[in-house]
């Protein structure tokens, strides 16, 4: 029995997404897994080069691009295995990641979700594990009661760059780079499958939170070690643009699941803790000011009209 379908969606990145698929061979060797790859329709060559290249992979070619949630669930439909990992085509394994998250899923029925430490190719720690947007902790700290708490008491309470991400820790959602999911989890959700009505971005946000509404955990698993480029060469046009699609389905998420009010008050502590711990930091400035435009339901600043 397969234990693990590996899901790892393409579009245009073949040597990334080959990286990702060898990374998994390489140091997989605890679990029974298949590996998924999902064209998006790309242009950059021709698919079958996946299947040249590592036999062992099954192809499923999608006609069209239908962004990055889409294309997961449409490898979900075609996977056999007991659970399943969304795998970005931009990261790759550094350790037998895969069967210390299988093992961690399977020895909590409560556990929905599992994923492991990302790091930069730089060595640098990516800071994966966030809490639910919260009045509540921007409050806490916009009047920086963070600071009468011990490191490790902030961190837990806060997360994100609050926690080392050196310990196990049961964090309210984690990125989509590698995602780990016990497929009857997704078979619970609403249609049977993961929300896929982000086109990309904030889609992990979206899933956690449905999962977590299940009565599922999620754990964060420092011992399975992963790279993930994470675009550091992006143009800054390409990042304020990437930016501007997170905060818009990071707001229908919250208009939906939070409700206005909850929502504009949110953005409100939001935008003056930037403001008050963003001086003289520019990017802080300008999220501030983004923040502000959601709070007064105004289109958002472009790429060409930001100062940053």
């Amino acid at each position: 029995m397969i234990q693990v379908s590996v899901i790892i969606i393409n579009y245009n990145t073949f040597r990334l997404t080959s990286e990702a698929i060898a990374s998994v061979q390489q140091h997989t060797r605890g679990v029974l897994y298949e590996i998924i790859v999902v064209d998006n329709a790309s242009t950059e060559c021709d698919p079958g080069r996946f299947v040249e290249a590592f036999p062992a992979v099954r192809l499923v070619r999608n006609p069209e691009n239908s962004g990055f949630a889409k294309g997961n669930n449409l490898g979900i439909a075609h996977a056999t295995g007991e659970t399943v990992l969304l795998l970005n085509s931009d990261a790759a394994l550094r350790n037998d990641a895969l069967t210390l998250t299988y093992g961690a899923l399977m020895a909590d029925p409560k556990l929905g979700i599992a994923t492991g430490q990302l790091r930069y190719p730089d060595g640098r720690l990516q800071y994966q594990c966030g809490r639910f947007p919260s009045l509540r902790l921007q409050l806490v700290e916009l009047l920086r009661l963070q600071k009468a708490m011990s490191a490790q008491k902030r961190g837990e309470v806060l997360l994100g760059t609050f926690f080392g991400h050196e310990t196990s820790f049961r964090p309210d959602w984690v990125w989509g780079t590698y995602f780990h999911i016990k497929r009857h989890v997704v078979s619970e959700l609403p249609g049977g499958k993961l929300p896929d009505d982000f086109f990309m971005y904030a889609e992990d946000l979206q899933w956690c939170y449905a999962v977590r509404k299940l009565g599922y955990e999620i754990e964060y698993v420092p011992g399975g070690h992963i790279l993930h480029h994470f675009a550091q060469s992006t143009k800054q046009e390409k990042k304020l643009n990437q930016l501007n699609m997170i905060l818009r389905n990071e707001d229908s998420f919250l208009r939906r699941e939070y409700g206005s009010w909850s929502t504009a008050s949110y953005y409100l502590a939001k935008m003056l803790n930037l403001l008050i711990s963003g001086r003289g930091n520019s990017a802080n400035r300008y999220l501030a000011r983004q923040y502000r435009r959601l709070l007064l339901r105004q289109e958002l600043l472009t790429a060409t009209n930001s100062p940053v």
